[in-house]
């Protein structure tokens, strides 16, 4: 066996090259003539008119007046700088919440208050005696036995707790049992 390169000799050709294209460039534009000397100054463009080049602009169309834009939303409320004042805002805003059957996370009401989350969980159950899910879901039967009382009906209760279903609103009152009734 020999190291040598395989001959070339078989390989076909290439094809034949084409010539090269050649690239015309575009000749500049002519440059003005100098004005005469006796031409009065109030035919030159002023300053201001000149753009970027000493070339002068054209006028520009007028520019259409921009909607008014909506006012901004209020700033929220400044975050307590105590634990029980923080701990007292998170109590609020999660009864308010269970209250108007919304959805609540307890990340979001941590990171309202600059807490994490476990921390969040860890100052509220030390606070209240039990986690804020526990709380929300408490909130959420009383709210639904209170309105079952008025006579409503358990599909319409369970809507208006946040359910989507009447089976989950049953589960949640069997879970949460009324302390007054026991």
């Amino acid at each position: 066996m020999s190291n040598a390169l395989p001959s070339l000799s078989n390989v076909p050709a290439a094809p034949a090259s084409r010539p090269r294209p050649t690239f015309r460039f575009a000749t500049p534009a002519p440059t003005p003539a100098p004005a005469p000397a006796n031409r009065p100054l109030s035919s030159f463009p002023r300053p201001s008119a000149l753009g970027a080049f000493g070339q002068p602009q054209l006028p520009l169309a007028p520019q259409p007046r921009v909607a008014q834009l909506p006012p901004l939303p209020p700033l929220p409320p400044p975050v307590p700088r105590t634990m029980p004042e923080r701990m007292a805002v998170a109590r609020d805003r999660i009864r308010a919440s269970a209250e108007a059957g919304q959805r609540i996370r307890s990340y979001e009401v941590a990171l309202d208050l600059d807490l994490s989350e476990f921390h969040f969980a860890r100052q509220f159950r030390a606070a209240f005696g039990r986690s804020p899910h526990v709380y929300y879901d408490e909130v959420r039967a009383e709210r639904a036995r209170a309105l079952l009382l008025q006579g409503l009906i358990e599909s319409d209760v369970a809507r208006r707790v946040g359910f989507r279903r009447p089976a989950e609103l049953r589960s949640l009152l069997s879970k949460r049992a009324d302390p007054a009734s026991a």
